[in-house]
């Protein structure tokens, strides 16, 4: 009988890394219904612990969890708008918050841990589904389309503000990311449509602005022709002056010449050409 009874008194409890706990006192008739008195003791962190034969350690799950949650709200005109939103927290695990949190939020049943599922639906959906209507409900469907972030940094600001309001402060939230705006299959439509007619426009404001800009080439090398040809004309009306003036040039600067085209004429035949006497070309007055 002593050696049973030793053997019911010699249990014991892990409390698991990521976690914090602490004694239940509880009793029976081996202890001749002697103690009982709830939670004693301090806050134990991770390691195995002798909890005879009744008592219990009840534990807070102090692990850093990321959750999805899809949430959906009404939009001022009247559109049911959705958006996934990825929370990032974890229990406030300071010694005075998990004795308050064992006090007060019941473990899920046969488990005697407050598991951060139980603390994510009792603290944080209710004010994340409240920071999210606050922010979408009093803007249009195409507002939330266009002020994305805003809308983000709305739902972080009022949401954190929520639970710094809490006396409690069971939880702490690492991170608050929005993803996945789940805008109505009609919007969804119109969205594409109006993404492609913008892709139309600026394809067409680019074929003019190409157009444009031949024109205008075209234009500018009309007026280089033109200023070329008011060049080349003034150069013509000199020349032509300048023979008006000096008629005799032309036969002086033929009789210049003739010598190399005679020279060139006779390498490139069997003819031999003379040059004609000079008396021939210059014409006495």
């Amino acid at each position: 009988m002593y050696s049973l009874l030793l053997l019911f008194a010699c249990n014991s409890q892990d409390i698991p890394q990521a976690a914090k706990g602490q004694m239940f006192d509880r009793t029976g008739g081996l202890a001749l219904f002697m103690g009982g008195k709830g939670f004693d003791g301090p806050v134990l962190g991770p390691g195995t612990y002798f909890t005879g034969i009744y008592d219990e350690i009840r534990m807070v799950d102090c692990g850093v969890t990321s959750m999805k949650e899809p949430m959906t709200a009404l939009t001022k005109d009247g559109v049911q708008f959705g958006m996934d939103i990825y929370v990032r927290y974890r229990a406030n695990c300071a010694d005075d918050k998990v004795v308050q949190m064992l006090q007060t939020v019941t473990p899920a049943a046969g488990s005697g841990v407050i598991s951060s599922e139980q603390l994510y639906g009792t603290f944080i959906r209710g004010a994340l589904g409240e920071a999210v209507r606050e922010n979408v409900s009093p803007r249009n469907a195409n507002d939330l389309n266009n002020e994305r972030e805003a809308v983000l940094e709305g739902i972080r600001t009022r949401f954190m503000a929520i639970l710094a309001s809490r006396e409690q402060n069971f939880v702490m939230v690492d991170e608050l990311n929005l993803s996945n705006m789940d805008f109505p299959e009609e919007m969804d439509h119109a969205n594409t449509e109006r993404a492609v007619q913008a892709v139309l426009k600026d394809k067409a404001i680019a074929e003019r602005e190409k157009v444009t800009a031949e024109i205008e080439t075209a234009e500018s090398k009309r007026q280089l022709a033109q200023k070329e040809g008011q060049v080349e004309a003034a150069k013509i009306e000199e020349i032509g002056r300048a023979l008006a003036a000096n008629p005799a040039f032309l036969q002086y600067d033929l009789q210049q010449k003739m010598p190399s085209i005679y020279e060139k004429a006779g390498a490139s035949g069997n003819m031999v050409i003379a040059a004609p006497s000079p008396e021939v070309l210059i014409q006495k007055k």
